[in-house]
């Protein structure tokens, strides 16, 4: 099935993976004008908002029983929470936000005192990060994951390794890949690069983005391409991007992944003192001591002040019994 194409509307996510039982997605196609929106709890509780009136028609259809209890906005972008100020029309929700987009300024005034200004001051729960989310049947741990705005959230569920993704992680497989990006207005490129490599240590079996249809295969695979495309634009040079990635891939776990990545600068410069290095430092994880010794070697032929190749290369030459 091919979402993009389809005039649905409305999906039960557990239909495609069985840790997404009791998600549902309203989903009002691939732009960028409405976020996606995400229904937990049978309709009470709502990760973002959207932007399109259309939500005031369709929540009801669908849970005709419900009213919404909890809001949790993931950042101040009207495409995320145009919708809250239609749902306050008909309901009063507590309404979860990082207390740093409370602070953001809409038409002059602050998101915080607008929202006092309605009376819904006792209704704001403000977050730091690290927080829980006590829903009827999963928890979601609050991730502050600043870049794209300064006070962007992410939401986990342990016990399910799913991921809320916001605006940090799209789709980047394939002819729908969005590549995340810093809001130009008070986004930081950088952050948004450290907040991914911070999402890149999780356990994530599926991930629900802000826009584009929900991954539920590969899900670490669309994260290192665009952490790759991340470091591209910070980097401005290919070789030190894949280098980056590389070092990320290794402080996860994927040793593989890292080599792969210092080969693809390996393959257009064969002694890149920088790759070098870094492959003869994954090798070394490996347990492969007698090839990382040669990448060493390569890095310091080029380049002969190379401190850091120096000792890790006298280490090994310890560990071989050749000092």
């Amino acid at each position: 099935m091919n979402p993009y194409n389809s005039e649905k509307v409305h999906y039960r996510l557990g239909e495609f993976l069985p840790e997404l039982e009791g998600i549902d997605l309203l989903f009002y196609g691939n732009g960028r004008l409405s976020s996606n929106i995400y229904i937990l709890d049978e309709g009470r509780v709502l990760v973002d908002t959207g932007n399109f009136t259309e939500l005031m028609l369709d929540y009801p259809h669908y849970y005709p029983d419900s009213a919404v209890e909890k809001v949790i906005i993931t950042h101040a972008h009207m495409d995320h929470m145009g919708g809250l100020f239609m749902l306050l029309s008909r309901f009063k929700p507590e309404i979860y936000m990082h207390e740093v987009e409370l602070d953001a300024v809409i038409k002059g005034k602050k998101l915080r005192e607008i929202f006092e200004e309605m009376g819904l001051g006792d209704r704001l729960r403000p977050l730091k990060g690290n927080e829980d989310i006590a829903l009827e049947n999963r928890t979601l741990k609050v991730l502050y994951t600043p870049g794209h705005t300064p006070g962007t959230i992410c939401l986990y569920d342990t016990s399910n390794a799913v991921l809320f993704s916001s605006d940090v992680l799209f789709p980047m497989m394939g002819e729908w890949a969005l590549l995340p990006a810093p809001d130009p207005q008070g986004g930081d490129i950088e952050e948004l690069a450290l907040s991914l490599r911070y999402l890149m240590k999780l356990n994530i079996k599926a991930f629900l983005p802000g826009h584009l249809f929900p991954v539920f295969e590969e899900p670490m695979e669309h994260m290192k391409r665009a952490y790759f495309e991340l470091q591209l634009q910070i980097q401005k040079r290919e070789d030190l991007a894949y280098i980056n990635t590389g070092i990320v891939l290794a402080d996860v776990g994927d040793i593989d992944g890292a080599i792969y990545c210092f080969d693809r600068v390996l393959e257009k410069e064969p002694k890149h003192p920088g790759a070098c290095f870094t492959k003869g430092l994954a090798l070394y994880q490996k347990g492969k001591l007698k090839e990382a010794l040669e990448y060493f070697d390569r890095a310091l032929e080029v380049y002969p002040e190379f401190r850091e190749a120096q000792q890790a290369k006298d280490m090994v030459l310890r560990m071989l019994g050749q000092d």
